[in-house]
């Protein structure tokens, strides 16, 4: 099965920013939805389309430069995604 993960922390982690700076830079009104995207191993599933828009416009502001959906969502096709391999299934 594909898979499309989060890459927010690793984003935040690479250029050196926190959540928080993140949160207030974003016209998100809930600080928790930030730490919730951005949480290694326990991102949220679902995600509405505005609330990606101003993460986007928030990443921005805070570096600078332009971000795409691709800097922080990550799709795993069958073959590369953890889930692959279902227990009992047999390799074709």
């Amino acid at each position: 099965m594909s898979l499309v993960r989060w890459r927010l922390a690793d984003y935040l982690e690479e250029r050196g920013l926190t959540a928080y700076a993140v949160a207030k830079a974003s016209d998100i009104t809930r600080l928790n939805t930030i730490y919730r995207l951005a949480r290694r191993g326990k991102e949220p599933t679902r995600v509405d389309l505005p609330t990606l828009a101003l993460l986007l416009d928030g990443l921005r502001k805070v570096t600078g430069e332009p971000v795409s959906i691709g800097d922080v969502l990550e799709y795993l096709p069958a073959a590369d995604s953890p889930f692959s391999k279902v227990r009992g299934q047999a390799d074709d």
